[in-house]
């Protein structure tokens, strides 16, 4: 691909480079044959695979802090239910005592 001894650059999707990665790590192929038939330069690919582990990693992370964030949101529900029992518990009290005449 070269205009007036200028090479042209194409933008890939990022559904192309996951495709594209997702094609060696599967194993279907080699690395220098995928990138040939995709016109690739294979330290482009290996730049896209290190994005994509990176990612991957990522995104297992989030799914941990996800369940760590409903732990926290159920804890804390909890507790806002607990804190309207105290609340009722120290009203009734106060009634009882007030009934009382203390």
């Amino acid at each position: 691909m070269e205009n007036n001894g200028k090479e042209l650059r194409r933008h890939l999707t990022s559904e192309k480079k996951f495709e594209i990665v997702k094609e060696v790590i599967i194993g279907k192929s080699p690395v220098s044959d995928v990138c040939k038939r995709h016109e690739v330069a294979t330290g482009q690919y290996y730049k896209w695979q290190q994005v994509f582990f990176n990612a991957a990693l990522e995104g297992l992370r989030h799914k941990k802090n996800g369940r760590e964030a409903s732990k926290e949101q159920r804890l804390t529900a909890e507790n806002e239910k607990l804190k309207g029992v105290i609340a009722e518990l120290a009203t009734e009290n106060l009634q009882l005592k007030k009934s009382l005449g203390e």
